[in-house]
């Protein structure tokens, strides 16, 4: 399913929200993995396995290990869901 970056980042935001229970700043296309102190190994794998699912997508583990700001997750995205 085709959708566009605007609504890839509206999606991409409740995952966020489901995985972390604090986001100090407002979630934007510029927030990084810095920018979230619950961002670590875990909850990475965390976010992507739910990332995955609500767009019935999957990762390869170079595309994994470079998805550490929301930027590069939602252009990711937009590639796999043309």
């Amino acid at each position: 399913m085709k959708q566009d970056k605007a609504e890839i980042l509206e999606q991409l935001e409740l995952i966020f929200q489901d995985t972390f229970t604090e986001i100090n700043h407002t979630f934007s296309i510029d927030m990084a993995r810095d920018d979230i102190e619950e961002w670590d190994s875990l909850s990475h794998i965390r976010l992507l396995t739910a990332i995955e699912a609500g767009f019935g997508v999957q990762f390869d583990l170079d595309e994994i290990t470079n998805m550490n700001n929301v930027a590069t997750i939602v252009d990711l995205l937009s590639e796999k869901l043309q």
